[in-house]
């Protein structure tokens, strides 16, 4: 039976999958993979990626919703429940505690590339850009990352509209970004990919994201699949457990956070196409970074007929899946607020979004580029560091029938390839992705 503190669960396994989903595709790697696709020989790095995919995310995500819906609490409790379940010691509770400060790192990185996406949709449907070379695009955009003021208001406004989603509960909060959010960006993509279709030449996308150049696969491919692999599904920042927790129980979990990998490569793919044909179509190089998304791509789409409303349409439905992320990733720490302070629903979400109105601020007003270099570091050794310790947790310390007893609607192989995978390739994975760090 669930804890007092703990909201009813929704009553479909589809709000689940697409609520997870939101956060995949909100933290996806619009600004990397497209150029690391055709860099890294076409084929053969998506295959690394899906395989990373499989052998890092998915099954650390998979363990995270187990532990979740086992102790049907905060990520803390939650693995609190388990290690004393397992008779292991207590202290694991603050990796709950970690992932969750993690989980706000991210939502404050989503909500400034939600206002910068937010941006780019008003100044290309405002027209400023039309005509406009390159240079003028990149000086419109630096000038307007340099007037900080103005980005923290923007910054403010969306975080008070995220608190307010989150104080509405998981089941009509959560339910609304789910069943509203994700299908309306999904909408908005069809279209522009059909205006691409329409308006720009596909040969060159089929040469450089679709080609079969072995050669160009390169060790450091590796390394650069299982770092996209390892952020893009939001595993290692105990948003499984958050979710995990008030979810039905006895759902397939194992299948649903299969379903969320398959959602998330289908949007990155439609997202890389867009951007990749409209690139080429421009005379514009492929790159990666904010350069590629926030530059390159304006230029594009203001150059092109037409180019302005659709491309408002798209950095429209960017911002809205970013700002959708970071409501979900204030949800681990509302949870902690909520079960080990104490607080209401209304007041964690208040608390938690003034969390993240802090980080924004030091990311903004606190030396050059800070949001880079804190991106960095979260990316290159905080996240590989959860992941790991999830991983051992779950994977050596947990006993295989209690996680048996939670994943027992997955066939019986599916479970044994998870907990080998989970034991033995994911700290494998994660010791790779920090090796590379180093060196």
């Amino acid at each position: 039976m669930l804890d007092d503190n703990i909201p009813q669960p929704w009553r479909a396994r589809s709000t689940l999958v697409l609520t997870l989903a939101l956060v995949a595709v909100g933290l996806g790697n619009l600004q990397r993979l497209p150029y690391l696709i055709g860099e890294h020989g076409g084929g053969p790095f998506f295959l690394s990626y899906v395989v990373a995919l499989c052998v890092l995310s998915v099954p650390v995500l998979i363990a995270e919703v187990a532990i979740g819906s086992l102790g049907r609490g905060s990520p803390g409790l939650a693995l609190h429940w388990a290690a004393s379940v397992a008779n292991r010691d207590s202290r694991w509770r603050h990796l709950g505690v970690a992932q969750a400060l993690l989980a706000l790192i991210f939502a404050a990185v989503a909500v400034l590339t939600a206002v910068w996406c937010l941006h780019g949709a008003m100044v290309l449907y405002s027209g400023e850009l039309a005509s406009a070379s390159a240079i003028d695009v990149a000086d419109a955009f630096l000038a307007y990352v340099d007037n900080q003021p103005v980005q923290f208001t923007q910054t403010m406004t969306l975080l008070a509209a995220a608190a307010v989603v989150s104080a509405l509960g998981i089941r009509v909060g959560m339910g609304l970004l789910a069943w509203i959010c994700l299908p309306a960006v999904a909408i908005t993509l069809l279209g522009v990919l059909d205006f691409v279709f329409v308006y720009t030449d596909l040969r060159p996308v089929e040469e450089f994201l679709f080609s079969n150049q072995a050669s160009d696969w390169r060790l450091d491919s590796l390394w650069q699949a299982l770092s996209a692999a390892g952020v893009t599904l939001g595993a290692g920042m105990s948003l499984g457990m958050a979710l995990g927790a008030q979810a039905p129980t006895g759902l397939p979990w194992a299948r649903s956070v299969l379903a969320v990998g398959v959602i998330d490569t289908t949007f990155l793919m439609i997202t890389a196409v867009i951007v990749t044909a409209l690139f080429f179509e421009s005379n514009v190089a492929p790159v990666q970074g904010l350069a590629a998304i926030f530059v390159g791509l304006p230029y594009a789409f203001a150059n092109l007929p037409l180019g302005e409303t659709y491309g408002a349409l798209f950095f429209g439905a960017m911002a809205l899946v970013a700002w959708s992320a970071a409501v979900v990733l204030l949800e681990p720490m509302v949870m902690l607020l909520g079960n080990e302070w104490q607080l209401g629903r209304v007041s964690g979400a208040i608390l938690t979004a003034t969390l993240v109105v802090v980080l924004v601020a030091m990311f903004l007003f606190f030396g050059d580029l800070p949001l880079l270099r804190v991106g960095s570091i979260s990316a290159q050794w905080l996240l590989p560091c959860s992941l790991l310790l999830t991983s051992l947790f779950v994977g050596w310390l947990m006993p295989r029938p209690i996680l048996r007893g939670e994943l027992y609607r997955e066939p019986m192989w599916l479970f044994r390839l998870w907990w080998y995978v989970l034991r033995w390739l994911v700290p494998s994975a994660c010791i790779i992705w920090l090796l590379h760090g180093v060196l």
